[in-house]
């Protein structure tokens, strides 16, 4: 619409470039904030739970709707994240990785 009212502006595709960069940019710094600020709160629940083990005396810090719905996401992939508690295995000519099962 910017370019219906100005009819003398020829070159369109310079400010059309200048605008997309900057939606870009904004974009990217919104979702570097929002990544930085879930990996902090997952590291936060992380070291809650480790620290606490939700009894009476440590109950734990984290939200309660936080701990439901990662213990749901634990039952839905807990079949396919089973490690070895050992996963290298030594041997006498080094270490060998053994396959996970």
């Amino acid at each position: 619409m910017a370019f219906n009212y100005h009819r003398e502006l020829q070159a369109w595709v310079v400010p059309l470039l200048l605008v997309g960069f900057f939606a870009y940019l904004l974009s990217h710094s919104f979702l570097s904030v929002f990544e930085a600020a879930a990996d902090a709160m997952l590291l936060c629940l992380a070291i809650d739970m480790e620290t606490n083990d939700g009894s009476a005396e440590k109950p734990y810090l984290a939200d309660q709707e936080l701990l439901t719905f990662v213990s749901q996401s634990n039952k839905l992939t807990g079949g396919q994240n089973k490690r070895s508690p050992r996963p290298f295995q030594d041997s006498e000519d080094g270490t060998e990785l053994q396959p996970m099962v």
